[in-house]
C-alpha cells in the first residue's frame, strides 16, 4: 500500500463512494458554528486526491472557510506524494500517523484538536478499532463530528485468506489477518461499531451499513486495483509478482465475480466487487 502513483490511478472506487457520501453528508458537516475556526483532520489521505477534490470543497461552502487542514497517512510514501502533488494548496499540512496506535501527549499536543474529521477507505486496515476510535474521539474539540466510510466487508479479504492458505505463497502471506477488515466475519458490524461508539464517548452518532457493487471494466483495471493496494507482492522477487496476480484473478474466477460481453478478451471482461460499506457520522 505504498504504491502512492498507482494507488491514484487506480481508485476508482474510493473516489466514487466519497464523491456520493461527501454530497449526503455536506449539510451536517458544513455548517461551522459562529465564530469558529474551521480545522480538519484526514485520516488515510492515501494520495491527497479524495482530500483535494472533494473534501476541502465540501467543508468550503460554508461561511467560514477551512483554516487548517492535516492530512495524515501510515505509509510515508504517500505523505511524501500527496504533498508533492498539492504543495500548492498552502492550507494542508501532511504528517505520518498510525491510528491505531494510542497518540501520545506530544503528537496531541503539538496538533491540537479539530472541528471535523474525515477518513474514507483507511479503518478497515486497523486491527485495534478500539484505539482508532478512541484517538478520533481525543482529537475532536468539543461540538467536533466526524465522517468515517471503510470496508465491512470485501471479496478481496477472502481472495487474500485463500491464496495465503497456499504453500507458494504463505511465506508472503504469514501476517495475511492484519489486511483483513475487523468486520470481514461480523454478523452485525453496526453492533459492534456501536459498542465502540459509546465506549469511547460518543452519544450522538449514526450508522449505516450499506450495500455497494462496483464494476472493473477490463483485467488490466482490475490487474492495477489489485497492486495498488495489496500489501503482500512488495515482499516477492519481481519474477514471481506476475504470477501472484494470476493466481489472484484465477481465484476471481472460481467465485465467480466475473462477467462477460458478446466476446471473451480480457479487455471485454467485467470484474464484479460486491461489498459493505460502513457509513459513520458522530458528534463529540
Amino acid at each position: 500500500m505504498n504504491k502512492a502513483n498507482l494507488y491514484q490511478q487506480a481508485n476508482g472506487v474510493q473516489r466514487r463512494d466519497a464523491m456520493e457520501i461527501l454530497k449526503e453528508y455536506a449539510p451536517l458537516i458544513s455548517c461551522p458554528r459562529d465564530g469558529e475556526e474551521v480545522a480538519l483532520l484526514d485520516i488515510g489521505c492515501g494520495s491527497g486526491d479524495v482530500l483535494v477534490d472533494y473534501i476541502l470543497p465540501v467543508l468550503s461552502r460554508g461561511s467560514t472557510p477551512v483554516a487548517r487542514a492535516l492530512a495524515t497517512d501510515i505509509s510515508e510514501q504517500m505523505v511524501r506524494h500527496a504533498r508533492e502533488s498539492y504543495r500548492h494548496v498552502k492550507t494542508i499540512e501532511f504528517d505520518t500517523l498510525d491510528i491505531g496506535i494510542k497518540l501520545d501527549s506530544a503528537k496531541l499536543s503539538r496538533w491540537g484538536q479539530f472541528s471535523h474529521v474525515t477518513s474514507f477507505y483507511c479503518l478497515h486496515w486497523v486491527q485495534n478499532q478500539h484505539v482508532a476510535f478512541s484517538n478520533i474521539y481525543n482529537l475532536l474539540q468539543h461540538g467536533g463530528d466526524c465522517l468515517l466510510v471503510f470496508l465491512a466487508n470485501n471479496p478481496i479479504f477472502d481472495i487474500y485468506n485463500q491464496l495465503s492458505r497456499s504453500p507458494k505463497w504463505s511465506k508472503y502471506m504469514y501476517d495475511v489477518e492484519k489486511y483483513i477488515s475487523p468486520y470481514q466475519y461480523c454478523e452485525n458490524p453496526a453492533s459492534e461499531i456501536e459498542d465502540l461508539l459509546c465506549t469511547v464517548g460518543f452519544q450522538q452518532y449514526q450508522i449505516q451499513v450499506r450495500d455497494k457493487l462496483y464494476v472493473y471494466e477490463g483485467l488490466d483495471n482490475l490487474k492495477r486495483a489489485v497492486l495498488a493496494v495489496n500489501p503482500f507482492s512488495e515482499r516477492m522477487p519481481p519474477e514471481l509478482q506476475d504470477r501472484f496476480l494470476l493466481d489472484y484473478i484465477a481465484v476471481v474466477r472460481q467465485m465467480y465475480l466475473t462477467k462477460t460481453g458478446s466476446e471473451e478478451n480480457d479487455c471485454n471482461l467485467q470484474f464484479i466487487s460486491p461489498y459493505k460499506l460502513v457509513v459513520v457520522y458522530a458528534k463529540k
